[in-house]
């Protein structure tokens, strides 16, 4: 019975899969702008492919291998963001009993349902209606003046690079000079 119950508990902690951090997101990995970018891409994708569906006249099979390929990934994108919505957003960032949770709440919530709205037509206007909505849940984050720290050091790395640059070129103006009087001297 012992061995049974043993086999049993390994078998479970096997299914359930990886036992990592206690949060979906370590912190610090990521960042508003980036995830809004991501998103943003996700959506432009979406977008595309239900503009091409529309459009396009299919006749053949290479045109119906087309039309597959859209349609998985409108499926693919949609789920994506679908899921970076409920993993970023809804277990992270939306903390209960903030002002504006309830808010925040309803918004994202609109947000997945017209997810499914999309996924299910080939009606641009359920994107677009995404979008606008989007547009609304993007400013309710907007943290004023934020800088990603990578952005910061490669920011400081250029600037660092344009200082040696610009006196490496200042030290070479007075040789070149001299140089250049010289050979006009002979």
């Amino acid at each position: 019975m012992k061995r049974f119950l043993t086999c049993l508990l390994s078998l479970m902690i096997f299914a359930c899969g990886d036992l990592g951090a206690h949060c979906q997101m370590p912190c610090g990995v990521y960042h508003d702008d980036m995830v809004f970018d991501q998103i943003d891409q996700y959506v432009e994708t979406m977008y595309k492919g239900i503009s091409i569906l529309n459009s396009s006249k299919f006749h053949g099979v290479h045109d119906w291998n087309e039309v597959i390929r859209w349609v998985m990934l409108k499926e693919k994108e949609s789920d994506a963001t679908a899921t970076l919505l409920t993993t970023y957003f809804l277990q992270q960032k939306i903390k209960p009993g903030e002002a504006d949770t309830c808010k925040r709440l309803t918004s994202c919530h609109k947000l997945l349902f017209l997810i499914v709205a999309i996924k299910q037509n080939t009606d641009v206007k359920f994107v677009k209606e995404f979008m606008d909505e989007w547009e609304e849940f993007k400013a309710m984050f907007h943290v004023e003046g934020y800088e990603c720290q990578i952005e910061l050091l490669k920011k400081q790395k250029r600037e660092a690079d344009a200082k040696k640059k610009a006196s490496e070129k200042s030290a070479e103006k007075p040789h070149a000079a001299g140089a250049s009087k010289e050979s006009e001297k002979k």
